[in-house]
């Protein structure tokens, strides 16, 4: 019996409707966050050793590759925030309908970025 299915799936073909789009994304940023923490609790831990740290810490966020990391690290917990929110809503039994799981979907990823545009603001300025 010949199975009727795709052999070689090519993914940049298929395309995924938003809730599928906001759902990978809620993950990826996830482990971004994981990630990101290496640097958040580094730098929590100098600042707090010593007077010493603390102020090579500040120094440290004066210079663009630390504030574009902080940019990242506070934009993806943003968004982090806003999926687990909107994740957890579905789970009390609200927009779990196709077309009320796209508009919460369309609407989370426009708040991610409307926050990561925020924190922008309020980390370069």
């Amino acid at each position: 019996m010949k199975k009727q299915r795709p052999v070689n799936l090519d993914l940049t073909t298929i395309s995924m409707p938003a809730t599928a789009k906001a759902s990978i994304f809620h993950r990826v940023t996830g482990v971004a966050l994981f990630f990101a923490l290496t640097f958040v609790i580094w730098a929590w831990s100098e600042s707090l050793s010593s007077a010493e740290g603390f102020e090579f810490v500040k120094g440290l966020f004066n210079g663009f590759i630390a504030k574009f990391i902080a940019w990242g690290t506070v934009s993806v917990l943003g968004y982090h925030l806003i999926g687990g929110i909107r994740h957890m809503i579905m789970d009390m039994g609200h927009w779990e309908e196709l077309e009320s799981g796209n508009l919460s979907a369309k609407i989370a990823m426009a708040l991610g970025v409307v926050f990561a545009v925020l924190a922008g603001v309020w980390i370069w300025f």
